[in-house]
């Protein structure tokens, strides 16, 4: 069945309900928007990590609670610190892995974000030097004009975020290159 030109406002998604965090975004073009990958899956370990050590931590206290003589508790503070100190360097790590990006689609090029340092380190490509765009295993290798390549670890993204990433940059190149935009 074919479908119809024109959508009607009754087919159309209701818009986002307010108070929730995400701005109905309809209104913006598809050119100007941007895509945001974060290390999704590294986030998530590291934060599963971090509570595991916070409840061994609870179970110490708990378990050893009236075991250790009042003349040796140090045992029990130390296994505890070793327990915690972690723990918090784990939820610290994991909440940024989960909530700064590592690669940004934007209409203007790719922009590749790594972990230490972002600000200092940060890479931009525009479109119009990336060539092509190829994909091996977990890494996905840009191939730049002037002959160097940019190469993005995807192995802290989920499995669905990296065939997102994949398939957003090379549909972005190919309409660019079929189009003709930037060439001389």
């Amino acid at each position: 069945m074919l479908e119809p030109e024109h959508t009607s406002s009754e087919t159309l998604p209701s818009p986002v309900k307010t108070g929730l965090g995400v701005d109905d975004i309809r209104h913006i073009p598809v050119q100007e928007r941007e895509l945001r990958f974060t290390r999704n899956r590294a986030g998530a370990l590291l934060t599963g990590s971090a509570f595991l050590l916070i409840a061994i931590a609870g179970f110490l206290q708990l378990a050893g609670h009236g075991t250790i003589t009042p003349y040796l508790p140090a045992p029990l503070w130390a296994m505890q610190a070793a327990a915690v100190v972690p723990a918090v360097l784990f939820l610290y790590l994991g909440l940024r892995c989960l909530k700064h990006a590592a690669v940004i689609v934007t209409p203007l090029g790719v922009e590749i974000l790594p972990f230490v340092r972002p600000r200092h380190t940060m890479r931009w490509h525009l479109w119009q030097q990336i060539c092509s765009a190829e994909r091996d295993g977990t890494r996905l290798t840009l191939r730049l004009a002037d002959g160097t390549n940019a190469v993005i670890g995807m192995a802290p993204l989920t499995a669905a975020s990296r065939d997102m990433l994949v398939h957003a940059v090379q549909a972005r190149l190919n309409s660019l290159h079929h189009s003709g935009y930037g060439k001389a």
